[in-house]
């Protein structure tokens, strides 16, 4: 960022403005920097006083892509109203340069990442939407993401790692965007953001091997903005492989250097879980009691961590390594943490659903689909109404394997189920994915 803005020390066109506006978006993004946000938002709001130009394409651009990028600014830092009003500000000067300048391929990239945004809007919704005059498409913003990718526009690279990402965390499709993302680096085999991304879907894609290697190529690579968050992602696949001492010495990497406020509690939390899991009771008491006063509940994460530590009991040790092998990829392992369970030692109703949901998990990833089938359907009827994520998870994943077998009515069923339940850990989380694969299938009538 300091090197593109001592090369562009005054800038003149539309172009040297948005590169400086990203830099300072990217920043802002990336290190949750407090401080930085009242400089750099007015900043913004200077270079948004360059729209009186307004005669050209290029300076449409800018003003679509100031407004967008602010959009997730003012998300990022709690600002929601703002952020809701940017939308439908880059939203209408998109669809301005749209009509007026047809041509301007540039235009491609903020539209189709609004149509998949917007598209992604559960019908339920709709109604927000035409109040708000905006309407999206899943299908439409692919098209527009794919097509400047693919061409030799400038923008084409960042378009590659928006497609990738839109694939890979909006349609739940992380297999397909690794395999893009890698394409990216083979040709840019040192951008940070490139192997960031890959890392980032790897660890989705239950490749925790596969994302060390990124995490790792990315050290090799110090110049720049540091990307203090791949420490956190460093910790999540040593815990997935039950490198706790390591994984420890990550978390407590990103906690002393991050400057934001998502997933610290996480962070902290996973300490204390890494101690637990490795067998020290002490250590990890201590460290739940003191993670309840650090960071704050933004993240799901966050939520989850703060709600596990008000229970009064600490996670079953082997159901949760099992979880994290899964997680991670490491079947084998997971495979025989589950085998070693006996029944004496699920004493709870929890414990009980959970090691089915568990067995059901690795069913699913193994790819044995009958078997998966029938550990959700056990473990949906076993949770009944109880605030677990068990059952709406497993909802979920019924109506992916179902989508995968083309039973389009039977999937829909199923997403909409997995938002039927009002209380569990990870509603935010599990609602936007019924609702994202909802608005595709409405999207694909």
């Amino acid at each position: 960022m300091d090197e593109a803005r001592a090369l562009l020390p005054n800038p003149k066109t539309p172009q040297q403005h948005y590169v400086l506006a990203l830099a300072d978006a990217l920043e802002l993004l990336i290190t949750e920097d407090n401080e930085k946000f009242s400089e750099y938002e007015d900043a913004f709001e200077k270079r948004q006083e360059l729209k009186t130009k307004l005669n050209s394409a290029p300076d449409l651009f800018l003003q679509a892509e100031l407004q967008l990028q602010w959009t997730f600014i003012y998300l990022k830092f709690g600002h929601e109203f703002d952020a809701a009003l940017n939308l439908r500000g880059a939203y209408q000067v998109t669809d301005e340069i749209r009509k007026r300048f047809p041509n301007f391929t540039a235009v491609q990239k903020p539209s189709g990442l609004l149509d998949v945004i917007i598209g992604s809007v559960p019908e339920k919704y709709d109604w927000v939407l035409g109040l708000l005059s905006m309407e999206g498409s899943i299908e439409l913003g692919l098209k527009e993401l794919d097509n400047i990718q693919n061409s030799d526009h400038a923008l084409a690279f960042e378009s590659s790692l928006l497609y990738a990402l839109t694939r890979g965390f909006v349609l739940q499709q992380p297999h397909w965007a690794l395999a893009e993302v890698k394409q990216d680096i083979a040709a840019y085999p040192s951008n940070k953001l490139a192997l960031f991304l890959a890392a980032s879907l790897a660890i989705k894609n239950s490749q925790s091997e596969e994302a060390l290697y990124y995490l790792s190529e990315l050290t090799k690579h110090p110049r720049g903005l540091p990307l203090y968050y791949a420490d956190y992602l460093r910790g999540e696949v040593y815990l997935h492989k039950a490198d706790y001492q390591n994984a420890i010495a990550a978390y407590r990497s990103f906690i002393g250097n991050y400057k934001g406020v998502n997933y610290i509690k996480d962070a902290n939390y996973k300490i204390g879980l890494c101690y637990w899991l490795n067998g020290n009771a002490a250590d990890a008491k201590a460290v739940f009691k003191q993670a309840k006063t650090l960071g704050k509940e933004s993240s799901e994460a966050d939520k989850y961590a703060a709600r596990s530590m008000a229970e009064n009991e600490l996670p079953h040790i082997k159901l949760t390594k099992a979880r994290y092998f899964t997680d991670g990829g490491y079947y084998t392992d997971a495979r025989k943490m589950l085998a070693s369970i006996t029944p004496q030692e699920l004493p709870t109703k929890r414990d009980q659903i959970e090691f089915t949901y568990r067995k059901a998990r690795l069913a699913h990833k193994t790819n044995d689909l009958v078997a998966a089938h029938d550990l959700y359907q056990q473990s949906i009827k076993a949770t009944g109404d109880e605030p677990w994520y068990f059952a709406p998870n497993a909802c979920l994943q019924l109506g992916y394997i179902s989508l995968d077998e083309k039973n389009i009515p039977l999937a829909r069923e199923y997403f909409m189920r997995a938002l039927s339940y009002k209380k569990h850990e990870y509603k935010n989380s599990i609602d936007s994915k019924a609702k994202s694969a909802l608005a595709q299938l409405n999207d694909n009538k």
